[in-house]
């Protein structure tokens, strides 16, 4: 992979990690949030890239190295959105939506809310490790479909 498509990936991850970390506060969205950062940012930014012409999956390894970059970049900045947002919410305006993560973000030391991103980090990134290798296979079985139907015409 070329470095400058790396470059868009980590970028269009951070920015859809903040978009989901600023929106995850709302309670009915929240797991909703969660859900598309655990497994979806890869497959959304993979599909913006292709769409926009940046990035052509040519191996099962680009789609697998692209998910987990895509996974990890997201989860980060996810993260560090949703803490300022929940201490800001926390300590600002009392207003907490889940009282166990509200008391871990505001008492806990910053090196154990750290370890905890890395983790969950971790976990993202083999999670859209696997759902990139799936849009990879999903994207090839519609372009062969697509060829076996305009090769007959």
């Amino acid at each position: 992979m070329d470095k400058f498509v790396v470059k868009d990936i980590i970028l269009l991850s951070l920015i859809l990690g903040i978009i989901l970390g600023i929106f995850s506060p709302i309670p009915i969205l929240g797991m909703v949030m969660l859900f598309i950062m655990l497994l979806l940012s890869a497959p959304i930014v993979m599909l913006y890239m292709i769409m926009d012409g940046k990035l052509d999956l040519t191996t099962t390894k680009d789609s697998i190295i692209t998910g987990a970059i895509s996974g990890f970049s997201s989860n980060f900045t996810f993260s560090i959105t949703y803490c300022v947002v929940m201490a800001i919410l926390a300590n600002g305006f009392h207003y907490t939506t889940n009282f166990f993560l509200s008391a871990m973000i505001t008492n806990s030391p910053i090196w154990l809310l750290l370890v905890f991103i890395i983790f969950l980090g971790v976990l993202c990134a083999t999670t859209n490790a696997f759902s990139g290798f799936l849009t990879y296979y999903i994207i090839n079985f519609i372009r062969d479909l697509y060829e076996k139907q305009h090769t007959k015409q």
